[in-house]
């Protein structure tokens, strides 16, 4: 009994706490320069990257010191565990900053390698992460419904795709060409976070419902949600896959293995008649975006190498 509840509090601190961010987001980043085919980032980026990641979620889930109490059970968690996570959120911090600076003193001298429309995505993204989280400035682009899953999405595929050349063309002084194969993946991590993103508004539909966020569930009803909006656009991912496997005269079986995880993602979308446990989707939904990644490796290691 002990061992069980012991095991149950650390899965809940695994994925209440962001801390699977980490793994997620190195294996996005992993995945992008094994397909595109360019030489790994430093230590340095990786530190970054993760640590930015998860300090953008622990904002997000901020628990203002007057609630004591909560039916939710991640607002339960981060109410009882502040300090832990006071102290996790200071220790990213501190590698967040260490790894930025570092950075930054690798790539000053090549910033006039980037050219003015990767800097515009750049100032654009920027605003955007500013302006999902920031109410004082009175906008609150998390309260447009048509936005919030986008935006998620972006995000994750500028961090996981974007981000890793980026940082190589800073860090090593060098351009790299992007061929079909860069585009393709960062529109394939974006539209798939944007499921996952629409996936994890069915888990907080009476969150967002009592704070007035107008979300795809809240707006049109969870069915509506799972059955009209997110099928279909699993189904146009799993064309988008085929078509590109088309055009890169892939073989068959290749392909196969490429839709292996747009189909698990449409199977656990099915099973979603009933609503669940929030550390279900927690577990479930990021455990896809990790899989996408871990498959995504798998595919060059195994029919390339």
């Amino acid at each position: 009994m002990i061992k069980s509840e012991l095991k149950s509090k650390f899965i809940e601190g695994i994925f209440f706490s962001n801390f699977f961010l980490i793994l997620l987001s190195f294996a996005l980043n992993i995945e992008t320069i094994i397909k595109i085919g360019l030489p790994f980032n430093s230590l340095e980026y990786y530190m970054f990257i993760t640590s930015a990641t998860v300090l953008f979620y622990l904002y997000a889930y901020r628990i203002p010191k007057s609630i004591n109490n909560s039916t939710n059970l991640r607002t339960l968690f981060y109410v009882n565990n502040r300090k832990f996570i006071k102290l996790f959120t200071t220790i990213l911090l501190i590698i967040c900053v260490y790894s930025s600076l570092v950075l930054f003193g690798k790539s000053f001298s090549n910033f006039d390698l980037i050219s003015w429309k990767w800097t515009l995505i750049l100032v654009f993204t920027a605003l955007v992460s500013i302006g999902y989280y920031d109410y004082q400035i009175g906008v609150s682009l998390r309260r447009v419904m048509w936005l919030k899953p986008f935006l998620i999405g972006w995000t994750w595929a500028i961090t996981t795709v974007f981000f890793p050349v980026l940082f190589l063309i800073l860090e090593n002084g060098t351009y790299y060409h992007l061929d079909a194969k860069f585009y393709f993946l960062f529109t394939q991590t974006f539209m798939y976070c944007v499921v996952n993103a629409i996936l994890f508004d069915l888990k907080d539909f009476e969150d967002d419902s009592n704070k007035n966020l107008k979300t795809f569930v809240v707006k049109y009803g969870y069915h509506f949600t799972l059955n009209r909006i997110l099928l279909p656009l699993i189904f146009l991912g799993s064309l988008s896959f085929i078509l590109f496997g088309i055009w890169d005269n892939l073989p068959l079986h290749r392909i196969l293995f490429m839709l292996i995880p747009i189909i698990f993602l449409a199977i656990f979308a099915f099973r979603l008649n009933q609503p669940k446990p929030i550390l279900y989707y927690l577990i479930a939904i990021d455990g896809m975006i990790f899989f996408k990644a871990i498959c995504g490796i798998l595919s060059v290691v195994m029919f390339e190498c």
